[in-house]
């Protein structure tokens, strides 16, 4: 007897609850057991090495300084060449378990994490950007990239707001980019110049945009997006990330 493919995604997802509700929920960190009230699949400890960024920040790039003392301020790097978009804000540091996560999740294709930084994004500084945003705005990948690793990570993390508008091709990769791993800045800022489009300028014009990805580094891609998603009439245009470097 043929199965649909929708009766097929439902008995899926049915077996998923079965063994749920016989097995222990286990932290996909370190293999412990998860109470199950717990909102994702973290344990106490593990969710205890996380660094969370918190002020003082850089009120525009996110940034957070060394010395734990004082209050939010512009960077210096700010002060002196004013990015692009109006703020960057990111949940955690990228580091231990959010390094994990981020990198098992886009490069090892292990999409158990996915849900775990879609939970991330909802901690009230980075949902505030969300509810406050005309058009979620992707991270695009070039269509080689797509093909080769099967999903676009920034996609799905925008989805972490359901009821947000989530514009999937409203920014375009049109011209293909080395990976940025392992670049110096000003080699970052050159890979990515004239990488980006935005095909039809009627989506975005007068909004506010929030640009989604997974990680922060040196802001070289963010920048370039939010260029292009300026020149094409945007009204405003802000960061969110998962995670971003502790300090530049």
């Amino acid at each position: 007897m043929l199965i649909s493919g929708s009766a097929a995604s439902w008995l899926r997802q049915f077996g998923f609850r079965v063994l749920d509700f016989f097995l222990p929920r286990l932290c996909l960190f370190c293999g412990g057991v998860v109470a199950e009230e717990a909102k994702a699949a973290v344990c106490p400890d593990c969710e205890g090495k996380i660094e969370w960024v918190e002020s003082p920040v850089c009120p525009c790039c996110g940034l957070m300084f060394p010395v734990r003392e004082g209050e939010d301020r512009l960077c210096g790097s700010c002060q002196t060449e004013p990015p692009p978009f109006a703020r960057a804000r990111a949940a955690a540091v990228y580091e231990g378990p959010v390094a994990k996560a981020v990198t098992r999740f886009k490069f090892g294709r292990q999409m158990a994490y996915l849900p775990v930084m879609q939970h991330w994004l909802q901690v009230p500084r980075c949902a505030e950007l969300a509810a406050d945003a005309d058009l979620l705005v992707p991270v695009p990948l070039h269509p080689r990239r797509v093909q080769s690793r099967g999903f676009n990570q920034a996609l799905l993390l925008a989805r972490a707001f359901p009821e947000a508008e989530v514009g999937r091709e409203t920014l375009a990769r049109v011209r293909y980019t080395v990976p940025q791993v392992g670049l110096n800045p000003k080699e970052r800022r050159d890979n990515v110049r004239r990488a980006f489009a935005v095909p039809r300028p009627e989506e975005v014009q007068n909004k506010k945009i929030l640009l989604v990805d997974d990680l922060y580094t040196t802001g070289a891609t963010v920048r370039e997006c939010a260029r292009v998603l300026r020149r094409a009439g945007a009204r405003r245009v802000e960061v969110l990330t998962v995670a971003r470097v502790k300090h530049e």
